[in-house]
């Protein structure tokens, strides 16, 4: 007997149970819902703001605007009674759109809904194009953009592939940003006339136009890391802590990292011998990438210069400036805030351009105006030089 009660008791809990778990309207009522009014439209770059007045004494829950932002595009965007506007976004031309706004009450039931109709202002995806510019450097492009309203874009860019001879597209980079403004170097590529193109999306897969240009990366090559080292000058701030931190990690590929002893000063500056002569086109700083303190913080250089002899000295006139540097964080967050376009550039490193030169040098000085954290040291990971070589 015992038996059969609890077996009963288990069935009655299991079917309670399921009904207690099943999903539906906050409320079961049949009655369709008022429609907003005195509706208003503020019109936007690629979008627009709709306000409205929300009917009294209704148990209206939240507003839908549907419509069509491109062929075979349907989007549906709600907003809840707390707020008697919505904002409509990703539209890809200045022209005329419908919008059919509905009140939905909280048995979901939905009003018959209200047409209006908005002209988004040009889009911003369209101004960003306008704003591109594309030149050739060394090993490569440089593209420059700027990104008024900070909106999150991937820049494509293609090349003609011309050794099969069907002159396809090909994709060959991507850069996913939304930084304000920003120079990206495409690199990679061989000193012979080459057919680029260049355009942007969005994440309402809206494309902009396409750029089309030939260019003529400059020639350059990788100086020689095996040939480098430390000349250790009496006013050098080279020693490390550590033997695992020494500065001879800044050219192992990757593999360590430079930290400098912390009751030095900065300014302070290193010297290194690269065993050849070269004319430098552009260099690379790899920060510390193990943990969210070293990256764009701590030690990592901020502000800098690269200085270039072949007489190594103390006497700062036997050498020349070659160059002054910034380390510059594409979110421009704080210390200690990042985006995901901030992890993606401390993990490959920042680019940096010198201007143009005809002299050569064989050894150089990395000198640290100011690091990100204000600290008496520095620490970076890896530091990477191209130019031509001159012997």
């Amino acid at each position: 007997m015992k038996i059969k009660i609890l077996f009963t008791l288990t069935i009655m809990t299991f079917i309670y149970g399921c009904k207690e778990d099943s999903k539906g309207p906050l409320v079961i009522d049949n009655r369709i819902p008022p429609e907003v009014s005195n509706i208003k439209i503020e019109n936007l770059p690629g979008g627009a703001k709709i306000s409205y007045n929300i009917p009294v004494n209704s148990d209206i829950l939240y507003v839908a605007a549907e419509f069509q932002s491109q062929k075979n595009i349907f989007r549906e965007i709600k907003s809840s009674i707390y707020k008697n506007y919505i904002i409509l976004e990703g539209f890809p031309e200045a022209k005329e759109y419908t919008v059919k706004l509905y009140a939905v009450s909280r048995s979901e039931i939905r009003s018959q809904g209200v047409t209006t109709t908005i002209n988004p202002l040009k889009p911003p995806i369209k101004s960003i194009f306008e704003t591109l510019k594309v030149y050739e450097t060394f090993g490569g492009v440089i593209t420059s953009f700027y990104n008024e309203q900070m909106n999150e874009y991937i820049l494509h860019t293609l090349i003609k592939d011309k050794e099969t001879g069907e002159g396809k597209w090909i994709e060959y980079d991507r850069l996913y940003t939304q930084s304000l403004e920003r120079v990206y170097a495409v690199r990679g590529l061989q000193s012979t006339p080459t057919d680029f193109a260049f355009y942007f999306t969005d994440k309402w897969k809206n494309s902009s136009d396409t750029l089309e240009i030939t260019l003529t990366p400059l020639y350059e090559t990788i100086c020689d890391k095996s040939l480098w080292k430390n000349v250790g000058l009496s006013d050098d701030s080279y020693q490390a802590p550590y033997s695992d931190w020494d500065i001879s990690n800044l050219w192992d590929d990757g593999n360590k990292y430079f930290y400098q002893r912390d009751d030095y000063i900065v300014p302070n500056w290193i010297t290194i011998d690269l065993g050849k002569k070269y004319t430098f086109s552009r260099m690379k700083v790899n920060q510390l990438t193990h943990h969210d303190t070293w990256k764009f913080g701590d030690g990592a250089p901020q502000f800098f210069e690269i200085w270039g002899t072949n007489t190594p000295s103390t006497n700062w006139e036997d050498w020349t400036l070659l160059g002054s540097f910034e380390s510059k964080k594409p979110s421009g967050l704080p210390i200690g805030q990042f985006t995901e376009e901030d992890y993606a550039v401390n993990m490959a490193g920042e680019d940096f351009d010198f201007p143009p030169m005809s002299n050569s040098f064989q050894y150089i000085r990395f000198k640290t105006l100011k690091t990100w954290g204000n600290t008496r040291y520095v620490c970076f990971k890896e530091l990477t030089l191209w130019g031509q070589e001159t012997d």
